[in-house]
C-alpha cells in the first residue's frame, strides 16, 4: 500500500491491518482478471522462478539460470527507474531498476514497498525479462549489513539511475549512479505501540555500479553514510530524482536532487530539492518548491513521490499527489528553471482506473516518465486495485505530444515472443 502522512504517525495500525505481505490468492489474481482489467499491468511480484543473471560488466546478454522460491520481490513491487539506451547495430535495450519485498522480509520494518532493488531489462519497453543479482533473493542492492551504524540497514527504494562521469569520479565509459534511500535501525517516535516504525526514518544515498548490477555504496558526508538527512521538521527524506542543469563553456556542472518529505508542522508531504556540482555532496535549498494543494484539490493531502523531465523548453514534473480522503493519483505540474513550479490544470493527469476489478482501480503513484522519440512518452507507475495491498507496475502511453492525456498500454498492442508482461 501507499504510505500516507498519518500513516507514519498516528494511523500506524490501520498500516498494519494492510499487510503488504502477499498471499497466494493476491499473487494469483492476475491470472482471473479480463483483458480489460488487465490494461497497463506490466510486472506483478513473483515469488518463485528461474532468473537468468548477467555475468558482468560489458556483457549484457543474460546467461544461465538460477531458481529461486523465495525472489526478493515476491510480496510486492514499489518505485521503478525506466532507462532506455539506444545502439544503432544492437537496437534498444531498455533497463529497469525497482523496488520491492519478499514475504520472508523482516515484519517490524515499517510497511512501505521497499526492502531491496532489483533489475529488469527488455528490447521493447513492454516485454521484461527479470535478472537475479548476486544479493540476497537475488536482488542488486539491498540493506547494509556491513555497518549497523548506516541508514540503511533496514530496507532500500530506489529513486533514480544515471549513467555518467562526475569531476569527482572520472570513467571514460561512464558509471551507473544509482540515488536511492533507505531507514535505518530506529523505531519512529510517537508511533502506537506494536506498529512496525523500524526503518521510517528514511535518508538519500548513492551508489555505483560499472554494469547496473554489482553496486559498491559511496559514503556520504553525514556520519551515517547519507548524502542528505531529513532536516528539523522533517521525519524522512526518501525517493529522490537527479537533474542536470545546463551549462556551457567553463561552467561548472550543476545537478538538482528532488525528493519528498513528510513535513511534521503540516503533516503533508512536500517535495524539496538540493544542488551539487558533484552528485556527492549536496546543499538543501530553502524551503519547499512544491507542498500540498489548497482544501477540496486532488492533492490537498500532500505532493511525493516525482519524475521530472524535459519537454521543449520547459521542465515537466510529473507527481504523487494525495488527497484529503488518501485517494493516490498523479499531477502535472510545470518550470521554466526547476526551481518554481505551477501546476497544469486543477485535477490530476493520471488516475485510478475505472474499470471494475482492475489491477490499479484504487491508487496509482511513483510516477517515471520516458520520452520517445515521435514525441510521445511512456508513463510507468506503481498501481493497486481492490484484491489486496500488493502493488505493480505499469505503463501507459500519452496521446500523441499531448502528455496530459494517457492511455494504458494493452495487451493486444504489442505481442513480443519471450520475456514477461506481467
Amino acid at each position: 500500500f501507499f504510505l500516507s502522512p498519518s500513516d507514519m504517525t498516528s494511523s500506524m495500525h490501520t498500516a498494519c491491518a494492510l499487510s503488504f505481505l502477499a498471499t497466494a490468492a493476491a499473487l494469483n489474481v492476475q491470472s482471473r482478471l479480463t483483458t480489460a482489467q488487465r490494461a497497463g499491468l506490466l510486472l506483478s511480484p513473483q515469488p518463485a522462478g528461474v532468473r537468468k543473471v548477467l555475468p558482468g560488466a560489458g556483457a549484457p546478454v543474460p546467461r544461465g539460470g538460477v531458481h529461486s522460491d523465495d525472489w526478493w520481490d515476491g510480496a510486492t513491487l514499489g518505485s521503478c527507474v525506466v532507462r532506455r539506451f539506444t545502439d544503432e547495430m544492437a537496437g534498444d535495450r531498455w533497463m529497469l531498476w525497482y523496488s520491492g519485498r519478499s514475504a520472508s522480509f523482516d515484519s517490524d520494518v515499517v510497511p512501505l514497498a521497499t526492502g531491496a532493488v532489483g533489475l529488469a531489462q527488455s528490447t521493447d519497453g513492454v516485454v521484461w525479462e527479470r535478472l537475479a543479482g548476486d544479493e540476497a533473493g537475488g536482488a542488486c542492492l539491498v540493506p547494509n549489513e556491513d555497518e549497523w551504524w548506516g541508514f540503511d540497514t533496514s530496507h532500500v527504494g530506489v529513486g533514480d539511475v544515471h549513467v555518467m562521469s562526475s569531476r569527482v569520479i572520472q570513467n571514460g565509459l561512464g558509471l551507473y549512479w544509482m540515488f536511492y534511500f533507505g531507514g535505518d535501525g530506529e523505531e519512529l517516535a510517537n508511533a502506537p505501540a506494536g506498529a512496525p516504525t523500524r526503518g521510517g526514518r528514511m535518508s538519500i544515498g548513492v551508489a555505483l555500479s560499472n554494469d547496473g548490477v554489482h553496486w559498491g555504496r559511496v559514503e556520504g558526508e553525514h556520519p551515517s553514510g547519507a548524502a542528505l538527512e531529513p532536516a528539523e521538521g522533517e521525519s524522512f527524506v526518501g525517493w529522490p530524482q537527479a537533474l542536470r542543469l545546463p551549462s556551457s563553456g567553463d561552467q561548472e556542472e550543476s545537478w538538482l536532487l528532488y525528493y519528498h518529505a513528510l513535513d511534521e508542522a503540516s503533516g503533508r508531504f512536500a517535495i524539496g530539492s538540493a544542488v551539487s556540482s558533484d552528485c556527492v555532496k549536496w546543499t538543501r535549498r530553502d524551503g519547499y518548491c512544491l507542498t500540498a494543494g489548497p482544501e477540496g484539490s486532488f492533492d490537498a493531502g500532500g505532493v511525493s513521490a516525482r519524475c521530472v523531465v524535459r519537454k521543449g523548453a520547459e521542465l515537466l514534473m510529473f507527481y504523487e499527489a494525495v488527497d484529503a480522503a488518501r485517494s493516490h493519483t498523479i499531477g502535472l505540474a510545470r518550470s521554466a528553471d526547476g526551481l518554481s513550479w505551477e501546476r497544469i490544470g486543477a485535477g490530476p493527469v493520471f488516475s485510478p482506473s475505472a474499470e471494475p476489478g482492475a489491477w490499479d482501480g484504487v491508487a496509482v503513484a511513483r510516477p517515471w516518465v520516458v520520452p520517445m522519440d515521435d514525441g510521445s512518452a511512456r508513463l510507468y507507475y506503481v498501481g493497486r486495485g481492490a484484491e489486496g495491498a500488493v502493488q505493480r507496475i505499469g505503463m501507459a502511453r500519452s496521446e500523441g505530444n499531448d502528455w496530459t492525456r494517457w492511455t494504458r498500454w494493452a495487451e493486444e498492442e504489442e505481442e513480443e515472443p519471450g520475456g514477461e508482461s506481467a
